[in-house]
């Protein structure tokens, strides 16, 4: 004996109660809020719940005052009916399934609309088509929930932004849109009906708006006005779409490339609209993953730049090494290679917000593989006051240093440093001075004060560099030396000349 029947498939309230209570009991709220605005003349929209006592359940009602209702009221009941807001990207429903989730976590259910009454119960589904109502939907239902999730409801709901087309209540307190930050249109991926009503995802320019969340709620995405996706840790605004969100079925996600194009252009329109940028909001890693985006202002690289690093910035140099110490001894903030990708260093070079220390503060290249000698002068060309120091020099570094230095001179335009010391052997090195820079007049008369503490700087090398703690080591030894010389020897001091 073969039985027949005219569906396909049938559906298992109860298993299908179990998946959609993962959603929590607050999706029964954002579903039948949506339904209500998206009706033409939604006109008041009303939630009413009250806990039933002595019991883990909730009466909750939900009205609005739109003139024509339910166009066809099967669609209470019916799964995947065709729906006329897929073809509308700026209406919030498309698959004719938010009731249905709804009603599979009702012990009982009644919808009444201007084309008749149909009510859910234990024994099954009763459609009354003479009982409707003059204008409008009325949704009731009995739901099973417990205290802290009714008080989860409770403040969920008022944490939707309702449409400026409708007035909406809860519990006889109206809900108020709160202000916005900051309104812009971009264009961003939907889902509409083709012209044989399937589903399909187009781009069109909509409009988002910045909200603040409040105290102790995280940031989110809004389809217009009701929260569907969690955003990045850090991102300090909710983004309400004014369009369909192209989301799974289950409504809690959207794609990575969705998501990078809608945080590019949030961020480059609060940087463009002069919107504060902390320096805790810059170092989030949702912004450092714009920084690597194809569509990122270069105006927007640099403002998250100056607001991270400061103006005064230079990037890690491994090429010179003794450049990026230099730059910090500068007081340079020195931003290590790691601290972005690679697409976001291109666009940082492509902005000119950060150059590489070596740019900025770079060590002397006569000392390098392939750097260009210095012009040094010729000794006969030497002014006697520079004879006397060179002396001076030699047996400084011999008393306080322990070690054998040349000495020499150079006039070199193009070289930007008041001197440098070449490390020649383990006790042994050769010394640079740039009378160009010093002048000739630093040579001359008593300047050992001058003298000693350029001497002190550059002899420190030949044990390290700047930011090495050998070389700070040495620089306290040489000084420690200079003292003991000087209470020695104190006419050498004073004869400099």
């Amino acid at each position: 004996m073969s039985i027949k029947s005219a569906s396909w498939f049938e559906v298992d309230k109860a298993g299908l109660a179990q998946v959609v209570a993962r959603k929590g009991k607050v999706f029964i709220l954002h579903e039948l809020l949506q339904n209500a605005w998206d009706c033409k003349a939604a006109g008041t929209v009303r939630v009413d719940m009250v806990p039933t006592a002595g019991k883990p359940e909730i009466q909750l009602r939900v009205s609005d005052e739109d003139p024509d209702g339910f166009s066809d009221l099967t669609h209470a009941y019916t799964l995947f009916a065709p729906s006329a807001k897929k073809a509308f990207p700026e209406q919030r429903g498309r698959f004719n399934l938010g009731e249905k989730l709804v009603l599979a976590l009702c012990d009982f259910a009644e919808i009444s609309t201007t084309r008749g009454t149909v009510t859910f119960e234990q024994e099954g589904r009763k459609v009354n088509r003479r009982k409707c109502r003059s204008f409008g939907t009325e949704f009731v239902g009995r739901i099973r929930a417990t205290r802290d999730e009714y008080e989860e409801m409770r403040v969920q709901v008022g944490r939707v932004i309702p449409p400026a087309t409708s007035t909406t209540y809860f519990d006889g307190i109206r809900i108020m849109p709160p202000a916005s930050v900051l309104s812009f249109t971009m264009a961003l991926p939907t889902i509409e009906a083709d012209e044989s009503g399937s589903l399909r995802e187009v781009k069109r320019d909509t409009r988002v708006v910045l909200y603040t969340p409040v105290a102790g709620d995280s940031a989110k995405i809004y389809e217009m006005g009701i929260p569907v996706v969690d955003l990045p840790s850090g991102v300090p605004w909710h983004l309400d779409i004014m369009q369909k969100v192209p989301l799974s079925m289950e409504r809690d996600g959207v794609k990575p490339s969705y998501l990078s194009a809608l945080l590019t252009a949030v961020l480059n329109e609060a940087v463009a609209s002069g919107l504060d940028l902390s320096p805790e909001l810059v170092r989030q890693s949702w912004v450092s993953g714009v920084l690597g985006s194809k569509s990122v202002a270069p105006e927007t690289v640099k403002r998250v730049v100056i607001e991270r690093f400061g103006s005064k910035a230079v990037i890690s140099d491994p090429s010179d090494r003794e450049g990026t110490h230099m730059a910090v001894a500068q007081g340079y903030v020195v931003v290590p290679g790691g601290t972005f990708d690679a697409s976001a260093w291109e666009n940082i070079r492509q902005a000119g917000v950060l150059k590489p220390a070596g740019q900025v503060t770079p060590s002397p290249k006569p000392f390098t593989p392939g750097g260009e000698p210095l012009e040094l002068v010729e000794r006969e060309e030497w002014t006697q006051a520079m004879v006397e120091f060179e002396s001076f020099v030699k047996c400084f570094a011999s008393a306080c240093a322990g070690l054998t230095v040349q000495v020499a001179f150079t006039a070199d335009r193009g070289w930007g440093f008041r001197a440098a010391y070449s490390r020649l052997g383990e006790r042994s090195g050769q010394l640079y001075f740039n009378v160009k820079l010093l002048g000739h007049k630093w040579f001359a008369g008593i300047n050992w004060r001058g003298q000693v503490e350029l001497l002190i700087h550059e002899l420190g090398h030949h044990w390290g560099q700047h930011l090495d703690s050998s070389y700070h080591q040495a620089l306290c030894r040489l000084g420690a030396e200079a003292v003991g010389f000087a209470m020695k020897s104190p006419r050498f001091f004073g004869g400099v000349s």
